[in-house]
């Protein structure tokens, strides 16, 4: 199977999307959940009722895994973190994963030269 590649884009300063090369697809499976902001309330014959804030759920932080990078791509999410860069990543079906780079774990394959498992996190801020 050939492996497919995302593109990815970061924000300048003016608001304008500048396309930044592609990352390939990770290698994991990713979960997109979403976390309501409701609160419950007890009423006082025991019913319940809802409260809905402004902000009605929030979504929790993807994690990206690619297996066996040769420390492009590993550079490349280090310096996405070191900059504080707000990012677009284009996926193969059109979804758009618009956020940040906030965390990166990545092992060393021992007796492997410039070999990485990468883990990163990326907070999804907006579709």
């Amino acid at each position: 199977m050939a492996r497919t590649y995302w593109n990815i884009y970061y924000q300048e300063s003016a608001g304008s999307w500048i396309a930044d090369g592609t990352v390939p697809r990770p290698n994991d499976t990713l979960s997109y959940d979403y976390q309501s902001n409701q609160t419950t309330v007890q009423l006082a014959d025991g019913s319940k009722a809802y409260i809905t804030p402004e902000t009605k759920y929030t979504r929790n932080q993807l994690t990206f895994m690619w297996y066996q990078d040769d420390g492009t791509y590993k550079t490349k999410i280090q310096n996405y973190i070191i900059n504080n860069e707000y990012l677009k990543i284009e996926c193969h079906t059109g979804t758009n994963f618009i956020g940040r780079f906030i965390g990166l774990k990545s092992s060393h394959l021992t007796g492997q030269d410039d070999v990485y498992d990468l883990e990163a996190t990326f907070e999804w801020i907006e579709e």
